[in-house]
């Protein structure tokens, strides 16, 4: 980032939409309503003690405030684009202006809700390559054209980061289609990818919590709790109408989870040229993104226990542009729902670099016995506290003993590690797994570390973390101490560019 006070003829500046403000302020009454939900539910407030004089005094001074903020916000924030330079000018009370070199822009995210395309408006989020915390840049509820405007210039000034384009289109899945020729278009989500995973996760659960919900906010305006008894008497009434019942709660329950993933994932692509990835995904709600392969630090690939018996996986990206902003972090999922073996030839189609390699090095056995101690709170003294002090949650108690005992013996038996020439590999977990692969470039640093108990057994654990906004660790326990060793080696070889020091000199840190 530089700041630059010279550049004032610039072209003009250009400002979010006004129903921006208007959408602010919806937000802002949707916080006030699930606070007052808050002081009634949790805090047992009434609704004479909310709305009593001084409680409404405190609700007008609060929506002034916020009607003076969103005004003095939306007034005061603008942004344009000239030279070689984003300029960005913003704040409330106070303004702050901000110039970004556009060849440092390193991603951009384009997202459309429903309600901003009945109204030809997107949002754009900009990670401008900055090593500060406020490095990404927000440009919400702005017309498409301005969006096409945008990406023109950046793709023309800077580096190449964005080269698509959405000329007189209202949607970013078009667009991709339209750019097909100059791109390669790898993966498209299946109908049977969609229903596989929507039957297969917790939604269907979700579904129940969702209309106990509903239920439970109703019944604090309204008396309806004998009509809801009457309506499940009916149910209850004969062996037929239960079944019924139950058939309809779980057909209910199912067409929800298939159009919630629907609505999520529908529509997810996945195509790449030469230098980035983009990806486009959404009925609704549309987002598309597009990263530069160069900024993927590692991928990982995650696994429930349902899909790992399906053989179905998640595939992410951990970045340089990583952050804590929900939609970046949805960007970074690069498959949602896909076969193991498929999503393994297409990570090194799509990435170009990253490689997966099949046989790894299981953990020793005797990691087990250093797994359970490390364990030993949740599969013994808590079930023990269970069985002393609550003997009627008995049950709870052996579920928890059994369930982690289980887990960390399936654990220590495969859990697996490899070097693939600069590529590192670790596979961990027991009903759920998750596996990593990163390059030994990317990796910001390795940490080598061991306790009393696992010297004695001649293992160690390993910390690997990648460079992302904020920095991400992955950790293997239990390894042989010979291949911690062998691993650093690898480590300081690649990044320092020096002789592989002796053992002896390796950096461990003794845990007692």
């Amino acid at each position: 980032m530089e700041n630059n006070v010279l550049h004032e003829n610039r072209e003009p500046i250009r400002k979010l939409h006004p129903l921006w403000m208007f959408a602010e302020f919806l937000k802002s009454i949707k916080g006030l309503f699930f606070f007052f939900i808050f002081l009634s539910v949790v805090l047992g407030f009434s609704s004479h003690s909310i709305f009593s004089i001084y409680g409404f005094i405190g609700i007008c001074l609060f929506l002034c405030y916020q009607i003076v903020s969103i005004l003095l916000e939306w007034k005061h924030f603008g942004y344009s684009i000239q030279d070689d330079e984003l300029f960005i000018k913003k704040g409330r009370f106070l303004t702050i202006k901000r110039y970004f070199p556009i060849n440092r822009i390193q991603s951009l995210n384009q997202s459309t809700p429903f309600f901003h395309r009945l109204f030809g408006l997107t949002s754009l989020l900009i990670d401008a390559g900055s090593s500060d915390k406020d490095s990404s840049i927000k440009l919400e509820m702005i017309s498409i054209q301005d969006a096409n405007d945008i990406k023109k210039q950046l793709s023309k000034l800077g580096n190449g980061t964005i080269d698509i384009t959405e000329e007189d289109h209202t949607n970013e899945e078009t667009a991709l289609e339209d750019t097909k020729q100059k791109l390669k278009k790898h993966y498209e989500i299946s109908v049977k990818e969609i229903l596989v995973a929507s039957l297969t996760s917790l939604r269907l659960l979700f579904f129940l919590t969702l209309v106990y919900s509903v239920y439970s906010e109703i019944s604090h305006f309204f008396s309806i709790d004998q009509y809801v008894d009457q309506f499940i008497d009916i149910f209850l009434s004969s062996w037929f109408l239960t079944i019924t019942g139950i058939v309809l709660l779980l057909v209910l329950s199912m067409l929800y989870g298939v159009l919630k993933t629907y609505i999520q994932y529908g529509g997810f692509t996945v195509a790449s040229d030469s230098n980035h990835i983009y990806i486009a995904k959404g009925k609704i709600n549309t987002t598309y993104s597009s990263i530069a392969k160069d900024r993927i630090q590692a991928l990982t690939m995650n696994s429930s226990f349902v899909h790992k018996l399906l053989h179905i996986v998640q595939v992410k990206m951990i970045s340089a542009t990583d952050t804590e902003d929900e939609v970046i972090q949805a960007s970074n999922v690069l498959f949602p729902f896909i076969h193991k073996y498929r999503a393994r030839n297409l990570i090194a189609e799509v990435t170009q670099e990253f490689h997966i390699k099949n046989n790894m090095m299981r953990i020793p056995r005797s990691s087990i016995l250093v797994k359970l101690l490390r364990t030993m709170i949740l599969w013994l003294l808590i079930p023990v506290f269970l069985y002393y002090f609550y003997p009627g949650f008995w049950y709870i108690a052996t579920i928890i003993f059994a369930l982690t005992i289980l887990s960390q013996i399936v654990s220590g038996l495969y859990s697996s590690y490899s070097i693939n020439g600069s590529f590192m590999q670790i596979e961990k977990g027991a009903l759920s797994t998750k596996f990593f692969i990163t390059n030994r470039d990317k990796i910001e640093r390795l940490i080598v570390t061991e306790t009393a108990i696992q010297r004695k057994l001649g293992l160690a654990s390993m910390k690997i973390i990648s460079r992302a906004k904020p920095t991400k660790t992955t950790t293997i326990h239990d390894i042989p101490k010979e291949a911690a060793n062998r691993y650093y080696e690898w480590y300081l070889e690649g990044t320092r560019g020096q002789v592989p020091r002796p053992p002896s000199c390796l950096a461990f840190i003794d845990k007692n």
